[in-house]
């Protein structure tokens, strides 16, 4: 105790001074703590800066951010760019997203409100319907010190009901409320606890008289019971939400193994249905069970299983007494195969669809008009198919496009859309008529176009990695631009989970080329861009891959002449983190500057943060003598070294963060921090009212773009952007 208040007093002190100071550095006292694994000791000089609850650490955040604001504050053409930002958020207010259409007559949708600081939800009575507003955010809990956003929606079948799920401060989960349309007010019910928009979402039943969801006992950040144990549940209108009627969970079906880890996820596909489809979520492929939908009333669920992990699945859907998926078992780019349900066989299925040599199967979609599929070579070029009586055609797109979703009504309606996109044009819906084999554009509102975007260059190349493998590479420029070496480089990489970085227009890409650079992406491995053997190629002992990659792009664009070390900028984001805080640890000499979103950089401890048990399937275990040393080798905060010449750093955090612990960026800052000789800038930014970003306000979106952008160019050399 007297420890803290001494260091504590210590950080007010240093508070005044680091605000003042553009060369405020670590000040925070070095408590080494030394943590032994196996036959190997690590020294974590900033280990109790994990504590996020101790007002010595708050006290030091709060410099640190402080500084970071005073220094950013003061760079020249920031809030001219911050002006731009604004006023191209305003150009796209009429902006749409979150798409759901029930029927040709019944779409549903998300905008953001006038101040862009709360999202509405509308509905529309078909593509040239009346737009009716059903209810505005800022509506909702308007005594609350604590801003609502809208983070998910479902509307029930009839139409009638709408579940509303409503998130608070960035921190992704929801407490769900009942809109009942005719009489335009809520149900007295809220259930809370619920995540839907990314575990599992909301089922409605046939009858429309409830729904199931997944409900997440301990939201707590800081217990060391958050996300564990959670159940799927049926609730039916009216019930009151405490009464939980589990249907799928670890407590409920111990034969199944589950771990408090997993997530008891449940699935109905469409209206109709004879089968709900549980799966155990987390990381990767998955193991599902099946059970008739008729058991939803019963006291135990009788889930039995329909296929394992090993069978690689992606992705599957039900169709008449069938089930088509995707999977990588046989081929890494995916087949699309099938097997009946009245003999379940996912070892030797039937094949629909072979694997492609140089693309991989994406994604499926089933109507009454037969099979449509994607695919993507290097995850950056997109063509889609149709499939029917044995008959392949492929379908000439409205444009060449990086990338493309597939959505429909129903197995038995024929309606088709797409959604294409990319690096330089923001999304394009369409809808397809088979019969005329033609698309007809489908946006709701009008996709806005930039006039910085016009004689842009997109180039896709691959280059030689360090062993040789080929690695994508995309390069987007304006005309004209000069291999002098002289060019702004921005570099995007991520290469985790599978995640595929397809083309889509990133407001820093937007930003970055409008003020003369160049931007482009690695797609390293550990993403999904060449299939599920990429995937493996840069995954917990083969996670080097990852970040040598990167560096081998790097060179290539030093060595060509695109740029040079002066002018290099690197970005990436949570996961991305690895990827960018190991190449500027083990290169420091190819960047000017790195800049990591919420980033996953102390991989030795994440195990012990939230959400930190799910990560040890992309990233390993401190249980497994192996997955250790693969896990230190990953940790960008214990590479770091003494006296060496790092660039200049923007490194982000959340206090809300669910994902990634705001420690994790704060710890590697800290130690760059103190380790440096370069002289450059290691600024910490720290948001103290919200989390990872996916339910953030506008107006903080804006604000951190314009910091990220005016740094980078400033410490790439800007005449626009200086600090005087």
């Amino acid at each position: 105790m007297k420890y803290s208040f001494i260091l504590y007093f210590l950080c007010l002190v240093l508070f005044g001074q680091c605000v003042t100071n553009e060369n405020c550095s670590n000040n925070i006292t070095n408590t080494t703590k030394k943590n032994t694994y196996f036959s190997t000791t690590v020294e974590d000089p900033y280990q109790y800066l994990e504590n996020l609850k101790d007002t010595s650490v708050l006290s030091w955040l709060t410099a640190q951010n402080e500084h970071t604001r005073n220094i950013l504050q003061k760079i020249s053409g920031r809030q001219q760019l911050l002006q731009k930002i604004k006023e191209n958020d305003e150009m796209r207010s009429e902006a749409v997203f979150n798409i759901k259409i029930l029927s040709l007559n019944a779409y549903y949708y998300l905008k953001y409100s006038e101040n862009h600081e709360a999202n509405i939800l509308y509905f529309q009575a078909g593509i040239d319907g009346e737009e009716i507003e059903i209810f505005n955010s800022e509506n909702y809990k308007t005594t609350s010190k604590h801003k609502y956003i809208i983070n998910y929606f479902q509307p029930s079948w009839n139409g009638k009901k709408i579940a509303i799920g409503f998130t608070k401060n960035d921190e992704e989960f929801s407490e769900v409320v009942i809109y009942d349309v005719a009489t335009k007010t809520f149900h007295n019910e809220v259930i809370d606890h619920c995540w839907p928009s990314e575990l599992g979402g909301i089922n409605w039943l046939d009858d429309n008289s409830g729904f199931t969801y997944l409900h997440i006992p301990d939201i707590d950040t800081t217990s060391p019971n958050y996300i564990l144990d959670t159940a799927t549940v049926l609730y039916r209108l009216g019930e009151d939400p405490k009464d939980l009627h589990i249907i799928f969970s670890r407590k409920t079906h111990p034969k199944l193994n589950l771990k408090p880890a997993d997530f008891p996820i449940v699935n109905i596909f469409g209206k109709e249905q004879k089968y709900m489809y549980g799966r155990v979520g987390g990381i990767g492929f998955k193991d599902y069970y099946y059970a008739p939908i008729s058991e939803l009333d019963k006291e135990a669920v009788s889930w039995k299983p329909l296929f394992k992990k090993k069978h690689k699945i992606e992705k599957f859907l039900p169709y008449k007494d069938e089930i088509y998926f995707l999977s990588a078992q046989k081929a890494s780019n995916f087949s699309l195969f099938k097997t009946s349900f009245n003999e379940l066989n996912f070892d030797a299925p039937t094949e629909v669809v072979p694997a492609f040599e140089n693309e991989i199967l994406k994604d499926f979609a089933i109507t009454s008009e037969g099979l449509f599929y994607t695919t993507t070579k290097n995850g950056v070029s997109a063509s889609l198919y149709h499939l029917k009586d044995a008959t392949v055609e492929k379908i000439t797109l409205p444009a060449a496009t990086g990338s493309i979703s597939l959505s429909s009504i129903a197995t038995t309606a024929p309606e088709l859309w797409i959604e294409t996109e990319s690096w330089i044009s923001h999304k394009n819906r369409y809808r397809y008529n088979t019969k005329k084999k033609a698309f007809t554009k489908e946006n709701i509102t009008a996709v806005v176009k930039y006039p910085e975007l016009e004689d842009v260059v997109v180039k896709e190349i691959e280059i030689a990695s360090h062993d040789g493998t080929k690695v994508p590479l995309s390069i987007i420029y304006k005309k004209g631009m000069l291999k002098n070496g002289k060019n702004r480089m921005l570099l995007n990489g991520y290469g985790s989970y599978n995640w595929i970085n397809a083309p889509m227009l990133y407001s820093y890409l937007q930003y970055w080329i409008a003020e003369g650079g160049i931007y482009a992406v690695a797609h390293v491995r550990g993403g999904g861009e060449k299939g599920e053997q990429w995937h493996k190629a840069g995954y917990k002992t083969t996670k080097p891959n990852t970040w040598k990659d990167f560096i081998a792009c790097t060179e290539f664009l030093i060595d060509e002449g695109y740029t040079s070390p002066e002018k290099f900028a690197v970005w990436g984001g949570s996961a991305g983190g690895v990827n960018i805080g190991r190449a500027v640890t083990e290169r420091p000499d190819l960047y000017a500057v790195a800049i990591i979103r919420v980033g996953l950089l102390n991989t030795l401890r994440s195990e012990i943060a939230p959400n930190g048990q799910n990560n040890i399937k992309e990233f390993g275990t401190i249980k497994d003598s192996i997955e250790f040393e693969a896990l230190l080798k990953m940790d960008a905060y214990h590479h770091v070294e003494e006296d060496t010449d790092y660039p200049a750093m923007f490194l982000t955090a959340g206090i809300n963060d669910s994902r990634v612990a705001a420690w994790q960026p704060a710890k590697f800052a800290a130690r760059v921090q103190a380790a440096t000789s370069s002289g450059n800038p290691v600024l910490l930014s720290v948001n103290f009212d919200e989390g990872h970003g996916f339910d953030r306000t506008q107006k903080s979106k804006r604000e951190e773009l314009a910091d990220i952008i005016s740094f980078a160019l400033w410490q790439t050399g800007s005449e626009k952007y200086k600090v005087n």
